[in-house]
């Protein structure tokens, strides 16, 4: 269909036109308010859009001779295709119109179709329009799988409705009879194709309505393979014709009317064509629906959770109706037969699934033991069970669970141990809900929606990515892949994977919650004690990597012991570093990163050094070797008389300036690279280098000068980048001998989706400079890029508390900072320029924007380089802080 709308009408009264439509869809509207259900005000917008329409047609040709009008008549029909040929609108979808000509020299059905359009978008209607005969229309069907699903529900308007017929008829015969199989798979195809690059999910947590994975598109997916298989696209067809059950048509009946509601809703309310459930949408339809929360789950996640039930359903039922329509012909499962063997004298190993002939499938279904052993023969073989076979086991999964058998337990034990089938199998154990029976405490995740900006999916649909991500780290060449082979008890990480979430959704803390619900797993699996322990300990101390790892000085030899004490043996430490990585991976796209694996990599070797028995200090000092080794021959000296005894000592002096976490997280050629710009420095200079990332996307900037040239340069730079569009994510402040300042920003810039170009990058640079030397105050940087819309405002997040947390403890020398807060534009500018307005020093900065609040860490010292003590002025900078976040949050709130 062609989008592309005519130029405006120069004679038409475009007032009387728009009435009309803003009035049909006010009708509609009241409709829905009344509480009526949404087929039916869909149904209402349908018929009165179809009138419309056809007066439209007679407008179009009123003022043409009688014989005139009635040859447009004759050769040809509006017909209503796609969404408008269902019969089911939304205020403001497109109307999808085929003007069919019957394909005669008559020009006066072509020219009414000109005129019509015309009207159409006087009228404010968006369309989606063509101009074609019978022929051209099959033609095209044959080819493009969008034009022939979007004759299967075509519908005569107004005109020769005869011609309607012969298409529809020739339609069947020559387009869908012919190539049944190969049209289906072009519906397929046709949805597939809303699915972009990434794997779709029902479950994403800001769906499309319409587009997402069991959204309405799988439900115009099954009404095309209903009208292909049945001849006629009425749900009914399926259940008459032994192809869905009758709860299955119940279920698709339910989910239907209520995305159709959805979808109006959202219509409604924005006043424009509006698909997506955003978070915003989300609060205010769980406020009018009246859902009343509780103390663990917010209205919004009740609400999301019954739409996450509705939306899953429609993708079941639409999965399984397209794996049995799959299902080998008789002559390709003769070809099969060829590749087919027997085990246990009842399943059928074939090429791509594991069958069972349906005399034996009560024999696989009797008991949950049998049906566990298939799945165990599944994972041995590299195999799922056929769709079929599938169908058959959840409908024989007992509702209630009972005891475990020790056999039943030993099964299911023996599948978690499969390092590549462990994913693809526990997936098929959850949909046909044989895994609830197995840890009954699973259902509780099912659609379970965290409402917050960090995580993408729902808890369930997390949990199970997180298991097939670890299949990949089988043949991974990095420092994961190299942990998870050395993992003995694969089963004990597999296990604690899948509940390491699991006491999300209730008042409590989830990870001492989800500990103890693993100690009652454990038993009803009959594992051994210390298996039960490591899989408690995994699952209640699951976020502690990541968080040491992003915001904490893992450098700090301290916490590295307290942490090694914490996880104890090598083995253990190898499965918190595969679950920290495959926990972060399956939040969602793009969340783990190269920066991200580095860090945890980092962690993970300085940790091994310690709970292998050997000494932290043995590591720092091979590392400070390596980098004076680097420094004394990569550079020259800048006094070429200079012996070589003076020289090591000026290396030595100026590295001792810096931190431990500066010498063992910079690679030895850029700390020989920082005391080469440092040896050249002039009085006043200011050197700032930018370089991409191309593993990370990100850019380092690296500004270098002495701290007496620019006061309160933390926080300048960080205005500067922000202003720039620039996300930071993590900064690091060094001042070393000689009052020589060296800071480190590592940045996403979110103007670009490639590469970043040179040019970028030096403006950036320059930008960071003329804060520095120049008096440009801060805050009309930003005010300019807000006022061309450089950022986007940010949708609301979890509802957590603005706060600011001290922590004195963790380390010796500095006050530790953790400013819990939303992430927005200016935010981390807000807090860099309080503290430097405490006369704080921020020695170290780690910027965490991907957990349920923006957690941003800031290593501190006082006037005397010291950490604070005194308990008045401690008080006095959180409460300054939590002010000062508290007046933005505001702000920004009521902008």
């Amino acid at each position: 269909m062609s989008p592309a709308a005519p130029t405006a009408s120069c004679t038409t009264d475009l007032a009387p036109l728009r009435a009309r439509v803003a009035e049909i869809r006010e009708q509609a509207h009241e409709r829905f308010r009344s509480g009526r259900s949404g087929i039916l005000v869909a149904c209402f917008l349908s018929e009165s859009l179809d009138g419309l329409l056809c007066e439209l047609m007679e407008q179009a040709i009123a003022a043409w001779p009688e014989d005139r009008r009635n040859r447009a008549r004759e050769s040809g029909c509006l017909v209503a295709v796609g969404g408008t040929g269902r019969g089911e609108a939304a205020p403001y979808s497109d109307i999808d119109l085929l003007f069919l000509d019957r394909g005669t020299s008559e020009s006066a059905f072509r020219d009414a179709a000109s005129r019509m359009t015309q009207l159409c978008w006087d009228a404010g209607l968006e369309l989606g329009h063509s101009v074609r005969t019978i022929r051209e229309c099959l033609s095209l069907a044959r080819q493009e799988s969008q034009i022939a699903t979007s004759l299967v529900e075509a519908r005569g308007l107004w005109g020769d409705e005869s011609q309607v017929a012969r298409l529809k008829s020739a339609y069947r015969a020559k387009v869908v009879r012919p190539r049944l199989r190969a049209f289906i798979e072009s519906c397929i195809a046709a949805r597939s194709e809303d699915w972009g690059d990434q794997r779709p999910t029902a479950l994403e947590l800001t769906p499309d309505v319409k587009k997402s994975l069991g959204g309405q598109r799988d439900l115009h997916l099954i009404r095309w393979m209903t009208y292909a298989l049945c001849g006629h696209p009425d749900l009914e067809s399926l259940r008459l014709h032994g192809l869905l059950p009758r709860e299955d048509i119940r279920r698709l009946r339910t989910a239907r009317e209520y995305l159709t509601r959805i979808r109006l809703d959202l219509h409604f309310a924005a006043g424009r064509a509006q698909d997506v459930l955003t978070r915003e949408d989300q609060l205010r339809l769980a406020a009018e629906g009246g859902y009343e929360g509780t103390a663990a789950q917010r209205p919004v996640e009740q609400f999301m959770q019954n739409y996450f039930r509705q939306s899953s359903a429609i993708a079941e039922i639409t999965r399984r109706l397209i794996a049995l329509e799959r299902r080998p012909s008789l002559l390709r499962g003769l070809v099969n037969g060829f590749g087919t063997h027997r085990s246990d004298g009842v399943l059928l190993i074939r090429p791509q699934e594991i069958d069972v002939r349906p005399r034996n499938l009560p024999s696989v279904t009797q008991s949950v033991e049998s049906m566990l052993k298939l799945f165990k023969s599944a994972s041995l073989y590299g195999l799922l069970p056929s769709p079929r076979v599938m169908a058959a086991i959840k409908h024989a999964v007992p509702e209630k669970p009972a005891p475990l058998s020790a056999m039943e337990a030993a099964t299911f034990r023996n599948i978690l141990r499969s390092p590549k089938m462990v994913g693809p199998i526990l997936r098929e154990l959850f949909d046909c809900r044989l895994l609830d029976y197995v840890i009954p405490e699973i259902s509780h995740t099912r659609c379970l929606l965290q409402f917050n900006q960090y995580h993408s999916y729902t808890v369930d649909e997390h949990t199970l990515r997180a298991l097939e991500t670890v299949a990949a780290f089988e043949q991974d060449e990095g420092p994961v892949g190299s942990a998870y082979r050395q993992i003995q008890r694969k089963d004990v990480l597999h296990l604690a994977l899948l509940l390491h979430d699991i006491g999300k959704g209730y008042e409590e803390d989830h990870s001492e919650l989800g500990c103890r619900i693993a100690e009652t797993v454990a038993a009803r699996l009959e594992l051994s004690d210390d298996r039960r322990d490591q899989v408690m300990l995994l699952v209640r101390e699951h976020l502690v990597m990541a968080d040491l790892a992003m915001r904490r000085d893992f450098t700090d030899e301290s916490l590295l012991v307290n942490f090694a004490r914490q996880v104890g043996t090598p083995d253990t430490l190898r499965m918190l570093f595969v679950l920290t990585v495959a926990d972060i991976t399956a939040v969602g796209p793009g969340v783990f990163s190269s920066w991200k694996g580095d860090l945890l990599a980092d962690l993970f070797d300085r940790a091994m050094m310690i709970v292998s028995g050997k000494r932290y200090s043995y590591l720092e000092e091979s590392r400070m070797q390596a980098a004076k080794r680097h420094v004394a021959e990569s550079i020259v000296p800048l006094d070429s008389h200079q012996d070589d005894h003076s020289w090591q000592r000026w290396i030595d002096r100026q590295l001792a300036g810096f931190s431990a976490y500066y010498l063992t997280c910079t690679p030895p050629h850029r700390i020989a690279a920082d005391l080469d710009i440092i040896q050249h420095l002039q009085e006043g200079e200011i050197r700032v280098e930018g370089v991409f990332d191309r593993s990370a996307h990100a850019v380092d900037y690296r500004i270098i000068m002495k701290e007496n040239v620019a006061a309160g340069c933390f926080h300048r730079i960080t205005g500067a980048l922000t202003a720039k569009r620039s996300e930071i994510i993590s900064a690091e402040i060094n001042t070393a001998v000689g009052g020589i300042v060296v800071d480190s920003f590592r940045v996403l810039d979110r103007d670009y989706s490639g590469e970043i170009p040179t040019e970028r990058i030096n403006e950036v640079s320059d930008a960071i400079r003329r804060v520095l030397t120049e008096d440009v105050p801060i805050e009309p940087l930003f005010q300019r890029t807000f006022r061309f819309g450089a950022f986007e405002k940010q949708g609301p997040g979890a509802d957590l508390p603005l706060r600011v947390v001290v922590d004195n403890n963790s380390s010796d020398s500095r006050t530790i900072l953790d400013v819990f807060a939303y992430d927005r534009p200016g935010l981390l500018y807000v807090v860099s320029k309080t503290l430097f307005e405490l006369e704080l020093s921020v020695d170290l900065a780690k910027i965490d924007t991907h957990f349920d609040q923006v957690v941003d860490v800031f290593y501190v010292t006082g006037n005397d380089g010291g950490k604070i003590t005194d308990e008045a002025r401690l008080r006095y900078i959180r409460d300054t802080l939590q002010t000062r976040l508290e007046e933005f949050d505001r702000e920004e709130r009521l902008g």
